[in-house]
């Protein structure tokens, strides 16, 4: 049966999503699968007018979810977990913390609860929604152990960047959720994405003393702040977005890498970056115990319709693309 949803608010319609679209057509056993699994595993998210939107007034209350008032459990929340790989391994060699999987492919979340169910996970629940939204406003503040975002689309056309998900904007929202001391981590396979990334990073991070002054108030931690300055060097290509050079150096090269996350099992994303020859990147940010404030600036969702709105100006002038940055892009902050 076709779904119907509310007319969309300008609100809604303008916002820029980091996922394409949340459908793809459901096989048979995947359909039966939700069917079965869903009302056990995955959260029911009241919209707000479209799809995948989180409605202002929900509230998602984890100890609750899984069961566990008045206890405090480490709290694990994955953006993009796609089938689960990363997160259900770690599940099961951790019973003693909880898992949220956001994802907004109804083919990956029938994945996601067909393997929960087979692995007899009970610690695992899938919020499926757009996580730029659910983190805002839907969870409690200070509420996660850590934030995963491994491997994001990296929207590899420049038009698209806007689309992508590691903003400053989302940055707020990581440190609204996450503890004193809580971590977020990153990885990815595409160069051009890893050094938005880290930038993002050290835009609200406190920084090693002599690398840059301290941020004001920060919200993170970034000890790995000019750390591995050479990784990629062995696969560096001028003039590539996947396996490019560091425009933030004129070597090249300015560092501010993590070991990898040992945490993190080999996912099929991380293999096929591997075998397409480009190198993984990870960054690690820890919370401070600054207080997030959330009068320190514009909300979430109205710096990000703004980010939008800058983009879709600097598209209608496709000349200033390949004006004025290393990487070939011109930031909407930037535009003259």
């Amino acid at each position: 049966m076709a779904q119907h949803h509310p007319p969309r608010s300008h609100a809604i319609h303008s916002r820029v999503r980091s996922f394409s679209r949340a459908g793809g057509r459901l096989r048979p056993v995947q359909a039966e699968a939700l069917a079965e699994l869903g009302p056990r595993y995955v959260v029911n998210v009241p919209r707000a007018d479209a799809v995948r939107t989180v409605s202002p007034s929900f509230r998602l209350e984890p100890d609750r979810l899984f069961g566990h008032v008045g206890q405090v459990r480490p709290l694990i929340i994955e953006v993009g977990s796609g089938s689960g790989e990363a997160l259900l391994a770690h599940a099961a060699a951790h019973p003693g913390a909880d898992y949220l999987a956001v994802e907004v492919w109804e083919t990956a979340i029938a994945r996601l609860v067909t393997s929960i169910h087979r692995q007899g996970l009970h610690n695992v629940r899938v919020v499926p929604a757009d996580a730029s939204q659910l983190l805002a406003t839907a969870l409690p503040v200070s509420c996660a152990s850590e934030v995963w975002v491994f491997f994001p689309d990296p929207w590899r056309k420049p038009r698209h960047r806007k689309r992508r998900l590691v903003t400053t904007a989302f940055a707020d929202s990581v440190a609204r959720v996450l503890r004193p001391g809580g971590m977020w981590r990153l990885a990815t396979d595409w160069a051009d994405y890893a050094w938005q990334m880290r930038d993002v990073v050290e835009d609200v991070a406190a920084l090693p003393a002599g690398l840059r002054p301290d941020a004001t108030l920060p919200y993170f931690r970034h000890d790995d702040a000019g750390a591995h300055p050479d990784l990629g060097a062995e696969t560096a290509e001028d003039g590539s977005l996947g396996n490019g050079l560091d425009p933030g150096s004129p070597a090249g090269v300015r560092g501010g890498w993590s070991s990898r996350y040992e945490g993190r099992v080999m996912t099929r994303f991380e293999q096929r970056g591997l075998d397409a020859g480009r190198t993984i990147r990870d960054l690690t940010a820890v919370r401070t115990e600054v207080a997030w404030i959330p009068e320190r600036g514009a909300s979430m969702l109205e710096r990000l319709e703004a980010e939008g709105q800058a983009w879709d100006h600097l598209e209608s002038q496709p000349w200033r693309l390949r004006e004025g940055r290393g990487d070939g892009l011109l930031h909407p902050a930037d535009r003259p």
